[in-house]
């Protein structure tokens, strides 16, 4: 998946334990950076180490570890609970893909036991479509679940449905410019 679609799926998990257990924005923020740790491995195979993407840092030790890290720098459970929405929202979303996720490696790599893969073959046109559609809603979510937080209507009147669709408009402009600016710095950073 595109490292886009991963800052989506983690923006959007981020915002629903946001939302769920009335967190900072910044454990939004933090989430979708989170998300897409797990792909700097793409960077590996430039530096000498081999194909290594999907495995070295696409497992849950190197979840576990960096939220331990994360927790004695800065002794906060919120940041490792960030840490661990964005990184495990990556991996999930890569388990829906042919080439999956060992999510214990390097237990079960030879025998594929831990191995979770899915149907979405990223290479094909009609699931880069597919894929661009899953980025839209996620960020349009995302928005919305936050702009939903902030103000209390009544949903079940004329003026609440009216105020819920300019939630949506407005959730979905302030995020899809925000992918921009995401896709933009992921450039950037040659990743």
């Amino acid at each position: 998946m595109k490292l886009l679609t991963h800052t989506a799926v983690g923006l959007f998990s981020g915002t629903v334990v946001y939302f769920l257990l009335n967190l900072d924005i910044g454990f939004i923020l933090l989430a979708g950076f989170a998300a897409f740790l797990p792909d700097i491995d793409w960077r590996l195979q430039y530096w000498g180490f081999g194909n290594v993407h999907r495995k070295v840092l696409h497992n849950v030790w190197v979840m576990g570890a960096i939220a331990v890290i994360v927790y004695f720098l800065f002794r906060s459970s919120v940041l490792v609970l960030g840490v661990v929405v964005g990184f495990m929202s990556h991996l999930v979303a890569d388990s829906f893909t042919v080439k999956g996720v060992y999510w214990l490696y390097p237990i079960g790599r030879k025998t594929e036991r831990f191995h979770v893969k899915g149907s979405l073959n990223m290479s094909r046109p009609e699931t880069a479509k597919i894929e661009g559609y899953i980025q839209t809603v996620l960020f349009t979510l995302t928005g919305f679940l936050f702009l939903v937080k902030q103000i209390e209507i009544d949903v079940f009147s004329m003026e609440g449905m009216i105020t819920l669709a300019v939630m949506l408009a407005v959730g979905f402009y302030l995020f899809k410019t925000l992918g921009k600016v995401i896709k933009r710095t992921i450039r950037r950073m040659g990743l």
